[in-house]
């Protein structure tokens, strides 16, 4: 499904994708605390996460295959 052709509704925008938002910013928060890491290491992991999610790339690929399966 191409980012293009798909817009979360008013719904989904005020419910899960704000919950997974508020969820992923806390993880971080924690993972932060515990190692003490600094804000550029977070930058660069949700960078790495991000890469993943990239269209073209292998785990994009994949998932969208398994989602058509």
């Amino acid at each position: 499904m191409e980012n293009k052709k798909w817009a979360p509704s008013q719904e989904e925008n005020l419910g899960v994708i704000t919950s997974a938002y508020e969820f992923i910013k806390e993880e971080l928060t924690q993972l932060q605390k515990k190692t003490g890491c600094p804000d550029s290491f977070i930058y660069d992991f949700i960078g790495r996460i991000q890469n993943e999610w990239q269209p073209e790339s292998c785990h994009s690929i994949v998932r969208n295959k398994k989602r058509k399966n």
